[in-house]
């Protein structure tokens, strides 16, 4: 298609959407109401897809080179992304994705072109891969290719996860290095604002953030839908958080607050429901007496050997033993309830909600007898597994049950439902590899 044509399919589409009646839209059926929140994301998609296009080609020809002679420094702009703020309204965020997606070459350039991926997802793929370092560029080229293909069934923020997560298959050597660019970006800044308040800005590479995150999960999960308690002084603290009035957010900043004025004599049982904040990283044996491989925190992000070491010795090595099914252990039936360290192990094992599509991690989980204690199931690791508040109440409310076999775990849908069942996979990326590797 020519310019003459692309400009003349630009004006006879916002003409359309333009013209058309936004009355229409209380009037639609469900179905009709379905289509077209489907229809408008394509639409959206193939403008996004233009306007980084565009965005790309503003910036060649407004190379640094070019100084005062530039498209955007001609039109009075001192950059690319100036010019597209003042010219198309967007946010200095949007107009330097547009710019970073638009000067894309190689297969992520070729696939947004032709409509393969749309704008975001192609930023993803290119932030998770990253630069082609010691990787070959055709190597890169390939995983791209490969992620495009992933990127029809994963939203943005999961493709550029997974993308991250196959640069490190790749690139195994390189870990090291990205895991320490992480960790120099780390900073955190308090911004003074007018009206007295001051804001924090934080920034944490994933090391920090596993500590981080497992003191805001013990300190706010009973009111953001975390597990239920059966210990009565759990149970009551529970009790305690969800009659608050404050919000989630004020009780956050009040238990930090809080952490920071006791320091090392805080009472965890005021705030942290009885458990020290750590960090919890797998990583197989072979690796440790080979030195060849890598660990995988428990939220899912990789970290180089010497981590792995660094850790251990700072806060000691509990072993956690897998068989090829990737059962972690068995206490029997002598308890009704899953003890501590079985639900330690559940959350290894199963690294979260095991329910399909459901991204809740271990900390929000519960643990779930696929059969019942009252009907002979056993208080056993393999008997157990992983479920979120809101999906365990949906297995027992809807009647889908939950079976083992060959060491798998099956989810089943309600009788007579016609809904399909399915295949529970492990989020746990290092338990997934182990079962790979064996």
């Amino acid at each position: 298609m020519s310019a003459p044509d692309l400009l003349t399919a630009m004006r006879s589409a916002l003409g359309l959407v333009e013209g058309a009646p936004t009355s229409a839209w209380p009037q639609t059926s469900d179905a009709d109401l379905r289509e077209l929140i489907a229809a408008t994301a394509r639409l959206q998609s193939a403008v996004q897809r233009h306007a980084a296009l565009g965005a790309g080609e503003v910036a060649r020809r407004s190379r640094p080179e070019l100084g005062l002679t530039g498209f955007a420094q001609r039109a009075g702009h001192r950059t690319v992304e100036e010019f597209l703020k003042a010219e198309t309204g967007v946010t200095g965020r949007d107009a330097a994705t547009n710019v970073r997606v638009g000067l894309l070459d190689g297969v992520l350039g070729d696939a947004l072109r032709s409509g393969r991926v749309a704008v975001p997802a192609a930023d993803a793929i290119r932030a998770g891969l990253g630069f082609p370092g010691d990787l070959p560029a055709d190597v890169l080229d390939q995983a791209a290719a490969r992620l495009c293909d992933e990127a029809t069934s994963l939203d943005p923020d999961r493709l550029q996860r997974r993308a991250r997560e196959l640069r490190d298959e790749l690139d195994e050597a390189g870990i090291g290095d990205r895991e320490k660019a992480r960790r120099g970006a780390r900073s955190l800044r308090l911004v003074k604002q007018p009206d007295g308040m001051t804001r924090i800005a934080w920034l944490l590479d994933p090391e920090s953030a596993a500590i981080v995150t497992s003191v805001y999960d013990r300190a706010t999960s009973p009111r953001r839908g975390g597990p239920r308690f059966v210990d009565p002084a759990a149970r009551e603290r529970a009790t305690r958080l969800a009659d608050d009035d404050r919000s989630t957010e004020q009780l956050a900043s009040d238990a930090f607050t809080e952490l920071l004025r006791q320091a090392g004599s805080i009472d965890q049982q005021v705030l942290l429901g009885g458990e020290e904040p750590a960090v919890r990283v797998l990583v197989s044996g072979d690796a440790l007496t080979t030195g060849h491989g890598h660990g995988v925190l428990e939220g899912g992000e990789t970290v180089a050997l010497p981590t792995v070491r660094r850790l251990a010795c700072a806060g000691g090595v509990v072993p956690i033993i897998l068989d090829g099914a990737g059962r972690v252990l068995d206490l029997g039936r002598k308890n009704r309830l899953f003890s501590r360290a079985q639900r330690r192990a559940l959350s290894v094992r199963d690294g979260g909600c095991m329910w399909p599509g459901c991204d809740r991690p271990p900390s929000w989980t519960e643990a779930h007898h696929i059969r019942r204690w009252a009907d002979g199931g056993r208080t056993d690791l393999a008997d157990g597994i992983s479920l979120c508040r809101h999906h365990h109440l949906r297995l027992h409310d809807e009647g889908w049950s939950i079976t083992r076999r060959a060491g798998r775990y099956w989810l089943n849908p309600p009788p007579g439902s016609g809904r399909t069942g399915a295949m529970l996979e492990t989020k746990s990326r290092a338990v997934r590899e182990f079962l790979a590797a064996g």
